[in-house]
């Protein structure tokens, strides 16, 4: 599946790039959101690499207006209040839901989506069109709604930091074989874009592991089943009874100076010398029958997208001072957006 999105990214940068040699502007810059780039980067062929041979482009607009909406959803209000404020969210994620019934088993479908799916429809008897239409839904959610946004801030600190550039674009040159745009017959090079490539890529995997500890913030949520007193750093103690629910905030965690030196500063290396999966207070994906599923493709699908732009691709911003703020309404949903985006200059490498 890691290679297959590879290759999808690959097919769409060689129409791109093709579209913008044939007017003769290759060497001339183009402006963009970063935002819009990282979009544009993952939503076809992340949704191809799952989905198979579906026409992404025709769901994309109700994509970004469900993901807008995200926080709404999630946050369980009684049924008469999206009925009648959230109309449109609905009748949105109802097409979403109704797109997937129009083909069940695409060609090329993700061996992971087929095997859900296929659970699903034979068991007709425990789920509706409906619900398969909304696991669908929910999967392309699971796998667009929070990588976007991530490889929006993996390319804002890595691009900030020169250091960082270099050291993983050095290991990008070493380990990940270049493979042409130009030539359609290339396309075997991709198949080196192995696992094993990219564990080796050491500096970019710190990096995004260390841009996900900036920006990551899911909430874990757990239910008392007994009488417990929970002690407080501060001193304080919570009195929990049975069906409390207790939400937990990891974000905080990986702010604290007493895990993570310097905290509020992006470094690049910082899980270099040491895995980030053996840091207990590391909880980007979450924990516990809460953590996300699909976090092993989603973390190497980031680093094949900031890894390939990279390499193909010359950035500049146009004028940043400060990192911008996340939306405020989606923090705890897993990566917040930026609260608006931030124009940067790019062009193919000739």
């Amino acid at each position: 599946m890691v290679i297959e999105f590879a290759k999808r990214l690959r097919t769409l940068m060689i129409r791109e790039r093709q579209a913008i040699k044939s007017s003769n502007t290759l060497s001339e810059w183009i402006s963009t959101g970063l935002l819009a780039l990282s979009h544009r980067m993952l939503f076809e062929p992340s949704t191809l690499a799952l989905f198979g041979e579906v026409d992404p482009l025709s769901i994309e607009y109700d994509f970004d207006l469900f993901d807008s909406k995200i926080h709404y959803l999630t946050a369980l209000l009684p049924l008469w209040v999206y009925s009648i404020f959230f109309r449109r969210v609905l009748q949105v994620r109802s097409r979403l839901n109704n797109s997937w019934l129009k083909k069940r088993h695409p060609p090329r479908e993700s061996d992971f989506v087929r095997g859900r799916a296929i659970f699903i429809l034979d068991h007709p008897e425990s789920f509706s069109d409906v619900q398969y239409g909304g696991n669908q839904t929910a999967m392309l959610w699971g796998s667009l709604g929070n990588s976007i946004p991530a490889v929006f801030w993996c390319l804002l600190y890595i691009l900030r930091d020169a250091k960082a550039v270099e050291s993983i674009r050095q290991e990008i040159n070493q380990y990940l074989p270049a493979f042409s745009l130009d030539d359609d017959d290339d396309s075997a090079v991709v198949e080196q874009w192995t696992l094993d490539q990219l564990a080796s890529c050491i500096n970019l995997d710190s990096a995004v592991n260390e841009t996900l500890r900036l920006i990551a913030t899911p909430m874990v949520m757990r239910k008392c089943k007994e009488k417990t007193d929970l002690s407080l750093k501060d001193g304080r103690i919570l009195h929990l009874e049975p069906n409390d629910a207790i939400a937990l905030f990891p974000a905080v965690v990986h702010g604290d100076p007493d895990i993570f030196p310097n905290p509020d500063k992006f470094i690049f290396d910082r899980f270099v010398q040491k895995s980030a999966d053996s840091v207990p207070s590391f909880l980007p994906f979450g924990n516990g029958k809460n953590i996300c599923p699909g976090r092993f493709f989603i973390r190497n699908e980031i680093k094949i997208c900031v890894a390939i732009i990279l390499q193909h691709l010359e950035l500049k911003f146009v004028d940043i001072k400060t990192v911008p703020k996340q939306k405020p309404h989606r923090v705890g949903v897993g990566v917040a957006p930026p609260s608006e985006d931030i124009t940067i200059m790019y062009r193919y490498k000739l």
